[in-house]
């Protein structure tokens, strides 16, 4: 039998893109072949998400039926192999979950002994990926938009000096203020000079009435409210970012390239979850309202 990694898929888009990178990087380091479980993570989702890597030229296929140990994450079959692994040396293992005293070098370093082994995380640091981050980027390349107003969108942002700012505001339990919001655009101005402001999320009015772009040029796109995966691209293409703390648009600053080509990625340096920055972003201060 060939070797496997099993990635077991949940959350909403950037966190299924944690996923992928973090189990395709492990397959191809241990040349292994990678399949995607993407059932057990949605059973019962209490927002609705579902599986949307499909869309993408990812290097997986789907997880042979007959594998599957239990239907969802709460089965007592399922509890019952991540309880039994976490008993065994590390390399001997068929199942590893994401735990928050592990470090990513503790991944990249794995070389696991079992045939088939399955993932369980969110994973949500480069670390895990970032020796693999070439072949990630290709593979996660999101989907251009088949419509020409988001084509030519596209287009301008990328033959110009413009920055995507993304906000998430609704159903949040950890709201970025106008401290780190003001304080990215200010530094932006300051070591860009002139730019273009282009802004993208759940509330975008919130921006309007409590932030000062000075005399830069600021554009919202509200039309793509059905589709992410467009928006996604759009914030691509952009030259320079200043991400929320989300893992949506962690991924549109990192898939738009790296920070040693030139590009300006701003980050808060407190987020309310474990999402670490990635190599040569700088982290702005900040402090988070709860909603």
């Amino acid at each position: 039998m060939s070797k496997a990694v099993i990635a077991i898929v949940k959350g909403g888009l950037g966190n299924q893109l944690f996923i992928y990178a973090t189990a395709r990087a492990l397959a191809l380091r241990t040349q292994r072949h990678l399949y995607l479980d993407t059932k057990r993570g949605y059973v019962a989702d209490a927002y609705g998400r579902s599986y949307r890597l499909d869309r993408f030229p990812i290097q997986a296929e789907s997880m042979p039926e007959s594998w599957r140990v239990a239907p969802n994450l709460k089965h007592p079959w399922h509890k019952l192999v991540r309880a039994f692994n976490k008993l065994l040396p590390r390399g001997v293992r068929n199942y590893y979950a994401e735990r928050s005293d592990w470090s990513a070098a503790q991944l990249v370093q794995l070389r696991p002994s079992r045939n088939r082994i399955t993932l369980l995380g969110y994973w949500q640091d480069e670390g895990y990926f970032s020796d693999q981050a070439t072949a990630i980027r290709a593979e996660l390349s999101p989907p251009v938009p088949v419509d020409a107003r988001n084509q030519e969108l596209g287009r301008r942002l990328a033959a110009s000096a413009s920055v995507f700012i993304h906000f998430r505001r609704v159903r949040y339990p950890n709201l970025l203020g106008r401290d780190y919001y003001q304080q990215a655009i200010d530094r932006v101005r300051h070591e860009i000079g002139p730019v273009n402001f282009v802004l993208f999320g759940d509330d975008l009015a919130w921006p309007r009435s409590n932030l000062d772009f000075g005399d830069s040029p600021v554009e919202a796109v509200e039309h793509n409210s059905a589709d992410e995966l467009a928006d996604l691209w759009l914030m691509t293409r952009c030259r320079h970012a200043i991400i929320a703390n989300s893992s949506f648009s962690w991924w549109a600053a990192w898939l738009g390239g790296p920070a040693s080509s030139g590009r300006l990625i701003l980050s808060p340096a407190e987020n309310g979850v474990r999402l670490l920055a990635a190599s040569g972003w700088q982290r702005v201060s900040c402090r988070l309202d709860t909603a």
